[in-house]
């Protein structure tokens, strides 16, 4: 597992195991969170997402490893900080708003420490940073959704955490409002210059979301870096299959830097470890393969969506493998044509052949 260089970490997790009755759920997890930065720990339901956060936020305590913040230590296993000496806020899936009080009262809620003038402000303060001006007196159930998660989101910042931790919040909105809603969440973030760490299954609000994202499986972080790698150079089949759509093509091994596929020889511009005449299985994005007329490979249409911009065309090779490929939307063609298509790979990311 890689780890994101920072200046100033925030959040370090040291080789964590956590658990329940005593069985392991997170195995042996390790990772950094910079100063200010966001970061996402993505994965599917069950994989230990949820677990992991509930450790960092004090509310499970660890079986081995420790985690610290700013440099003290908040848990070992001889020793867990109780969580509301954490200096953690937290944004639950369910918002967990109070119904029978104003807006104004749900954000004041974690200033009881601050002078009524201090509340005030802040109040002020965070709905103008969220675009809610003007709605102290409203109660949370004459909101929309999307409002009632930014007054959650106003509500946990309130104290100024030091680290901000975020459960599955958007998974109750729709595609639309989750789509508009993440990017705005990640600037009011950075305005307030606070790290956070995301708990999600969904990639897009990984990707919209975090400067580094973790992808988790059975308890273990098998990747965590920015988006970008995750996607285009994951280091597991896993990772490769869990994180965007793709396919793997078959192809032997002719030297370090070349292999042999039913869409022609394919070069790396980096050696690989994979030896003469090895069977291997080469991740292939969608945008990886083209349509194209004047290739001199052709496949069938076996499927389309129509996308807007482009067509995503399912396509069958002559080796029968089943590909992805990405079109021009002025490229509408029919199930069962057979079309060009090229390769357009910058580098070759490949595993051992599954049997």
């Amino acid at each position: 597992m890689s780890k994101l260089a920072v200046e100033l970490v925030q959040l370090s997790i040291d080789n964590i195991t956590v658990g329940y009755d005593g069985a392991a759920i997170v195995h042996d997890v390790s990772m950094t969170l910079g100063n200010g930065q966001i970061g996402c720990l993505l994965g599917p339901s069950g994989c230990g997402k949820s677990t992991l956060l509930r450790a960092i936020a004090g509310f499970e305590p660890v079986m081995g490893g420790e985690i610290t913040m700013e440099g003290k230590l908040l848990s070992s296993v001889s020793y867990t900080q109780v969580p509301e000496r954490r200096q953690i806020g937290m944004v639950f899936q369910d918002l967990a708003l109070f119904p029978h009080i104003t807006i104004e009262e749900n954000i004041q809620f974690g200033l009881k420490g601050w002078s009524k003038t201090k509340q005030d402000a802040r109040v002020t303060e965070l709905l103008e940073l969220v675009g809610l001006s003007g709605m102290e007196e409203r109660y949370p159930y004459s909101l929309s959704g999307g409002q009632q998660q930014r007054i959650a989101l106003a509500r946990a910042i309130a104290p100024k955490p030091k680290l901000l931790l975020l459960d599955e919040p958007f998974s109750g909105l729709d595609a639309s409002m989750r789509e508009k809603l993440v990017p705005e969440v990640r600037e009011i973030l950075l305005k307030e210059e606070m790290s956070a760490l995301l708990v999600t299954h969904d990639q897009m609000e990984a990707f919209a979301m975090a400067d580094q994202v973790a992808v988790m499986q059975s308890g273990r972080v098998l990747q965590c870096d920015t988006a970008h790698r995750i996607y285009h150079e994951p280091n597991d089949r896993f990772v490769a299959d869990f994180v965007g759509e793709g396919d793997f093509l078959s192809g032997i091994v002719v030297d370090e830097y070349q292999v042999n596929s039913s869409l022609g020889v394919l070069r790396s511009s980096h050696a690989h470890d994979y030896v003469v005449n090895q069977s291997v299985e080469i991740l292939v994005r969608p945008d990886d393969l083209l349509h194209d007329d004047d290739s001199e490979i052709e496949a069938e249409i076996i499927s389309k969506q129509f996308r807007g911009s482009h067509f995503l065309y399912r396509v069958r090779l002559d080796s029968q493998q089943e590909l992805y490929c990405f079109a021009s939307s002025h490229h509408d063609h029919a199930l069962g044509e057979r079309i060009g298509v090229k390769l357009d790979l910058d580098h070759l990311v490949m595993f051992e052949t599954t049997s």
